[in-house]
């Protein structure tokens, strides 16, 4: 009697990060600067016997280590083109090589898993093969113990034996380990590389798939190619036919581009109800909340380089003409200190709404806190009007008493020459800080009064003070904004040069700048009511009820 068996099913599909996973240094995208090391190293003859490859997941590290062992054993070899065709080369690619050894780290990691690799060493390669490989995938996973034991394999080791270790995590390997081998950085892929590949791969597999559909797969993948690649795997199997951008936000629960734009517009506008009809109507799609604020985030930091770089760096994100002109023309309507203010505000926000038990409401109070921020302020002008209402209040209310009537004395006015005004010649150093407070920069003022006055003739000006306020002074444009402030107040034909120097002996204010003779003249004012407040008949009365008292301390207090 006779049997038909039929399997029930057939795991004959292979996912798209296997199928298209590169089986030769030529088709390795990104990763140049170790196909070319390792091509070169074959062709001269000196390759090295233990490797170390590091960098993040998903960018080639294990593929390469394959292609490496079949460039090494390759029957047409040892050669940096092989064939993929012979025997040594279609087993190392199917993983049943004799020759080529895989360990995953983490699942053998303790020192008795390695003595049993040692005694591995002992033989020699497999018959028609000229090398054996070890890749050890994940190697930091080793414990302490096992890389000690490993240590003299790859100080000294068999003939014809090459190691591979293979790492996410470099800083967990043990120095001894490194200095032993030679050592191969891998670097994450950036968006160009994976949307052109993916592009490819889509058109072997006759997809059609939209450009905005392959940028928000490459943004996601983070630089990794595997990633991509699944990502790409996952659109296919949701879409029935074309694969559009709404469709490929759908599947990867991300939030589209032009919600984004919708969203930073009703802030910018200062519209929070806007602002929380977007972010409703977005998760009623079943949007992810960890993706939506990372893509919230990356929309803040592409306005911050659209607002202060160029549009080709925008580019280099896989964005479209479109897309760029767009950001760049929301950055340029906003104030560059606003704009600084919401982007620190939308990635902390965003950091703690990750951190939160309810994100969504977190994200729905960021929005609203962003959405009603108050526009930043220059501090030099908050200043200046601060300085403006005082003298106000003063010239309507008059000076304010220290002490009651019988015990006031009016201040004496500083002369002309006090250190509040220096003067040299005939210029009016207080005058021209004034000036620049009211016509240029309220800052620059401020530190202008903190820096005295050297000389000021010939068209030249020199100043002294302390390094903080002379090193902003010093600053190319605002030396440039003092000449053409002094050439309008001057009102001199011929331009005028700055000049400032540090005194690290000075910390706040330099002896003989404004800000220091007002100072002084407050104290001397200061000492002067003292005196006459321990002179009053009132206070000698008491000295003489409580004979040998004596006044430790004086408060003067302002009545209004």
């Amino acid at each position: 009697m006779h049997f038909d068996y039929t399997p029930p099913y057939s795991m004959s599909y292979l996912v798209f990060a296997r199928k298209y996973r590169p089986d030769s240094f030529a088709t390795v995208s990104g990763q140049e600067h170790v196909t070319k090391t390792l091509a070169n190293a074959i062709t001269r003859d000196c390759v090295a016997h233990a490797y170390v490859f590091a960098g993040p997941r998903g960018v080639g590290k294990t593929s390469i280590a394959r292609i490496f062992a079949k460039a090494l054993n390759c029957e047409h070899g040892p050669t940096a083109t092989p064939c993929l065709e012979c025997q040594n080369c279609k087993e190392i690619s199917q993983g049943t090589s004799l020759a080529v050894r895989e360990i995953d780290g983490a699942s053998h990691n303790s020192v008795d898993n390695v003595r049993e690799l040692i005694d591995s060493f002992r033989s020699l390669p497999a018959p028609g093969t000229r090398y054996k490989v070890y890749i050890i995938d994940e190697v930091h996973m080793l414990s302490l113990s096992a890389f000690n034991a490993l240590l003299k394999s790859l100080e000294e080791p068999p003939p014809n034996t090459v190691f591979i270790l293979a790492t996410t995590e470099l800083h967990k390997i043990p120095e001894t380990v490194l200095s032993r081998c030679q050592r191969h950085d891998f670097r994450s892929l950036n968006l160009e590389s994976i949307q052109g590949r993916l592009a490819d791969i889509a058109k072997q597999e006759s997809l059609t798939i939209d450009r905005e559909s392959l940028q928000i797969i490459s943004r996601l993948a983070d630089g990794s190619m595997r990633d991509a690649q699944t990502l790409l795997d996952r659109v296919r199997s949701f879409c029935d036919g074309d694969i559009t951008a709404e469709e490929t936000s759908k599947a990867l629960g991300t939030v589209e581009r032009r919600v984004l734009f919708e969203l930073t517009k009703a802030i910018f506008s200062r519209d929070p109800g806007t602002a929380l009809q977007l972010i409703e109507q977005t998760f009623a799609t079943g949007i992810d909340t960890g993706l939506f604020l990372q893509e919230f985030v990356s929309h803040f930091r592409e306005l911050l380089i659209a607002r202060f770089g160029k549009p080709s760096d925008l580019e280099l994100f896989g964005m479209s003409e479109d897309d760029v002109a767009e950001l760049c023309q929301q950055a340029e309507n906003m104030d560059a200190h606003d704009l600084q203010d919401l982007v620190h505000l939308a990635r902390s926000g965003a950091d703690a709404a990750l951190r939160s038990s309810y994100p969504k409401y977190a994200l729905e109070a960021l929005v609203v806190r962003l959405a009603t921020r108050e526009k930043s302020k220059d501090l030099g002008e908050v200043l200046a009007k601060m300085r403006s209402v005082l003298k106000e209040q003063r010239g309507a209310k008059g000076a304010a008493p220290t002490r009651p009537a019988a015990l006031r004395k009016e201040a004496p006015k500083p002369s002309p020459q006090t250190p509040s005004e220096p003067s040299r010649g005939d210029f009016d150093w207080s005058n021209f800080v004034e000036f620049v407070g009211t016509s240029v920069s309220q800052l620059l003022a401020e530190h202008l009064r903190r820096v005295s006055l050297e000389s000021a003739t010939g068209g030249k000006l020199i100043c002294r003070g302390p390094e903080f306020h002379v090193a902003c002074l010093s600053e190319v444009e605002n030396k440039k904004k003092l000449a053409i402030a002094l050439k309008e107040l001057c009102r001199s034909e011929t331009g005028w040069s700055v000049d400032f120097h540090a005194d690290s002996d000075i910390s706040q204010a330099a002896p003989g700048s404004l800000l220091h003779g007002e100072k002084s003249q407050k104290e001397k004012v200061r000492e002067e009511k003292t005196q006459e407040l321990i002179q009053h008949p009132s206070v000698q009365s008491l000295k003489k009820q409580f004979p040998g008292s004596k006044i430790e301390s004086i408060r003067l207090k302002r009545f209004k």
